[in-house]
């Protein structure tokens, strides 16, 4: 083969030689005055992989030479050599792909585009004229256009969609995830119209019934959008893992602005997905704007496809006005992603021609009456004007004889028309009602609950076990039962087991996919988790220690809280959180210190959608574990980590086998009976409380201790109960005083039983301050038997 520099190929079409031009000025600009010499396409593709193969080749005095142990000169190039290989490959698989692009599929394109742009343009008239209104107060009609960003059609044209692949529970399909301003994305999976009016009327006939501004449908492959923003990604990770366990050959796809795509969690989600190879595509739609930041002030990088090296995956950078590469980039990524190749990143070079949202667009635009200067570059905006993907594509099609301008004004007209009749039946839509807010908090249970033990109970099957081993039995008893189950995170599988061993054999006996090893980010471990719990799975997450879970507050208060709530679909999925300090006699501290001690169990009972569980006993461990894990709903599981066996080798008891052992959530147990005061408390500070209770017993004050198990949904019935027989109070907690769950439950008891209880509700717990590490401060911090007995002691003179 011969080739000259700078002579282009002779005989291949120019618009090739163009598009393969501008993929270099890209990805390799050292290649494009190297070009060989051939005629035909299929040539050229295999001359350009033989020339890197070439240039990527280390001189043998070298080669072996070592980087690092385990690596090599030559082993460091030839990941660079892949990398760029699969590049370009793609560039002519994905010209491949846009030349099979049907007439069909081209109309269907154009028409979603005019019928969003179509939509927009609606619902921004009716933000403006304020027509709608529930007796008298006008709705807010908050709403997100996507003019200028129309081509993100293209996205779903190849993807598996509604009603070919059904709907509901029966649904066969992709999963996508866009964001705020892909109508066109959501169009084509979803065509009618009436569904984003009904949205932003926030009328009643969508899956948020007015509870929320964003549309979608997961029963049609659409999930609705959350804010902040990765919230989907993190969620569609989770679900492209279900995919993987089940061997479905799915594929989920992640939309992103280029503001969105700063988020850390993002990056912990693509990560991750990278890490598991999962069947994903994730969109970053570079629009130059979020909300008022431009892209300048986002990232340094020129393009953001380059950060999809640094996953482990292939970055495509396309001009996203144009749908034919739109759809030919997102088709090939997904016939990669199905054939198990992984993931890969796709930057759309867009622009935002409106303001951020409807309000926005003086501000965006400026108003001169207003004397309002707008904050959008004029060059930018003159620049892309010209570029406006409709007009493009239109006239594209014209030329290809496929649509012309008479079919075009037809388009046009049926769209206003469907809008406009979407719009009246809309606006006679019902308002929702109270209750289709106030009655959503938990999904209904799905799975049968166990009959009680058959008589007598001592033929029940036992085995004597810790509070860590107990929790290890259920977790290998529901596994065995239940395939949909499955444990992830940060250390739980490979060689460890987890932070202190509770899920040490599983791996081994259930293998790598039901016992995830992740990496360490556990925003993206609860958001897997989230998003597999959505396919019916049941995930059983990990945090090291309570603590850690800060990252992922987003993923568990404004995701796995709300779903439910928003648009009706179960999320059981179960977070197992060691936390605290305390092992309830003293004998042994913990030494965590302020990051390894916390109780965070306030940050969830005011978060509505959680059930929360702490048990106190290996047995109550198992039962309540079996029964998180049953439930349709988020579960919060705190361990007592000072209950553990290696702290308390005292506490071991004998459990129950089998999954029969469940325990209800939300119903206490009375430990110790008594008459003079009751004690209501949970986890390790149970055995704080029957501590001072034996001391109190010796000075002739009888102790009722009530342990919770769950704080919600909270067992009142038990707690009244036992408050009127005692008629005093005394709530026992490890968590700080302030803000802690003694005020919670004083507050309801106060309301339910005042004439009750002749004395004050009194509140023992730890210092309102982190925990600190050094013994003495330690010992100190934590509530302890001393403290209880003083204070029950008040109560009772009062």
């Amino acid at each position: 083969m011969s080739d000259s520099a700078g002579a282009p190929p002779r005989a291949l079409p120019k618009q090739l030689l163009r598009e393969l031009h501008g993929f270099l000025s890209l990805e390799a600009p050292f290649l494009i005055r190297d070009l060989p010499q051939v005629s035909e396409e299929a040539e050229l593709e295999a001359a350009l992989l033989a020339r890197i193969e070439e240039r990527f080749r280390t001189g043998e005095e070298f080669a072996n030479q070592r980087l690092y142990p385990l690596v090599n000169h030559q082993r460091a190039v030839n990941w660079a050599r892949e990398a760029l290989e699969i590049q370009v490959r793609g560039f002519f698989e994905r010209r491949r792909i846009k030349a099979s692009i049907t007439a069909d599929e081209r109309r269907l394109m154009l028409r979603t585009m005019i019928l969003t742009r179509t939509v927009d343009n609606f619902l921004k008239r009716a933000f403006d004229k304020k027509e709608i209104s529930w007796e008298g107060y006008p709705s807010p009609q908050k709403g997100f256009r996507s003019t200028g960003q129309e081509a993100i059609v293209g996205a779903a044209l190849r993807l598996r969609r509604p009603p070919e692949h059904g709907e509901g529970d029966t649904y066969t399909g992709d999963y996508i995830g866009p964001m705020i301003r892909d109508l066109g994305a959501l169009l084509m999976f979803m065509p009618d119209p009436m569904h984003p009016i009904l949205v932003q009327y926030g009328k009643k006939g969508t899956p948020v019934d007015g509870r929320d501004i964003h549309t979608g449908d997961f029963a049609r492959g659409v999930l609705p959008p959350a804010a902040p923003l990765a919230i989907a990604t993190q969620t569609l990770i989770g679900m492209a893992y279900a995919f993987k366990a089940r061997e479905e050959d799915r594929v989920c796809v992640s939309f992103i602005g280029d503001g969105g795509s700063s988020l850390g969690e993002w990056h912990e989600a693509i990560n991750l997905a990278g890490v598991q190879k999962l069947a994903m595509i994730f969109i970053v739609e570079n629009n130059q704007w979020a909300l008022g930041t431009h892209v300048s002030e986002q990232t340094a990088a020129k393009r953001f496809a380059l950060r999809a090296a640094g996953y482990g995956m292939p970055g495509l950078t396309l001009f996203g006005n144009d749908p034919d590469e739109v759809a030919a980039g997102v088709a090939w990524a997904a016939e990669r992603a199905r054939r198990g190749d992984g993931p890969s990143l796709i930057e759309l070079v867009t622009y935002r021609r409106p303001g951020h949202a409807h309000h926005d667009d003086d501000r965006f635009h400026g108003s001169a009456g207003a004397k309002i200067p707008g904050y959008e570059f004029p060059e930018e905006l003159m620049a892309w004007e010209k570029a406006d993907p409709i007009e493009l594509y239109a006239r594209r099609l014209e030329e290809m004889e496929i649509v012309s301008l008479e079919e075009r004004a037809v388009l046009e007209n049926e769209a206003e028309v469907a809008v406009l009749m979407a719009g009246e039946e809309a606006a006679k839509a019902p308002w929702p009602e109270p209750s289709d807010y106030l009655d959503r908090e938990f999904a209904p249970r799905v799975l049968p609950v166990p009959e009680p033990p058959a008589e007598p109970l001592g033929e029940v099957k036992v085995k004597r076990m810790s509070y860590d081993e107990a929790v290890r039995q259920a977790l290998v008893e529901v596994m065995e039962e239940d395939e949909n189950v499955y444990v992830l995170g940060e250390d739980v599988g490979g060689r460890y087991g987890g932070a202190f061993g509770v899920t040490r054999g599983l791996a081994k006996r259930f293998g790598s996919k039901r016992c995830l090893n992740t990496p360490l980010a556990e925003s993206a471990i609860v958001g897997c988790g989230v998003g597999s719990a959505l396919l019916r799975m049941r995930p059983v997450v990990e945090m090291q220690f309570a603590d850690f879970l800060a990252p992922a507050f987003n993923a568990l208060v404004n995701n796995a809280a709300k779903v439910y709530w928003r648009w009706g679909r179960a999320v059981p999925m179960v977070v197992r959180l060691p936390y605290g300090g305390a092992t309830g006699d003293m004998k042994t501290l913990l030494g965590g210190g302020p990051f390894h001690s916390q109780c965070p169990e306030m940050w969830f009972l005011r978060t509505p959608g959680w059930k929360i569980v702490a048990p106190s006993t290996p047995a109550d461990a198992k039962g309540l574990m079996i029964a998180a894990i049953r439930d349709e709903n988020p579960v919060i599981f705190l361990e007592s980590k000072g209950l553990y066996g290696f702290f308390r080798t005292d506490l071991r008891e004998e459990v129950p086998l089998g999954t029969e052992h469940e325990l209800p959530i939300g119903k206490a147990v009375v430990r110790r009976e008594g008459t003079d005061v009751t004690i209501v408390t949970y986890g390790a500070m149970v055995w704080t409380a029957l501590a001072a209770a034996e001391e109190l017993a010796v000075e002739g004050v009888e102790v009722e201790v009530v342990d919770l198990r769950s704080l919600w949904p909270l067992d009142e019935e038990t707690v009244l109960a036992s408050v009127r027989g005692s008629h005093r109070l005394l709530v026992l907690h490890e968590d700080s005083r302030r803000g802690g769950f003694g005020a919670e439950l004083a507050g309801r008891l106060l309301e339910e039983s005042f004439y009750e209880l002749d004395a004050s509700v009194h509140r023992v717990a730890a210092a309102n301050t982190p925990s600190p590490y050094s013994p003495g401060l330690e010992l100190d911090h934590l509530p302890g038997v001393e403290a209880v007995c003083g204070a029950a002691r008040q109560l009772v003179s009062e």
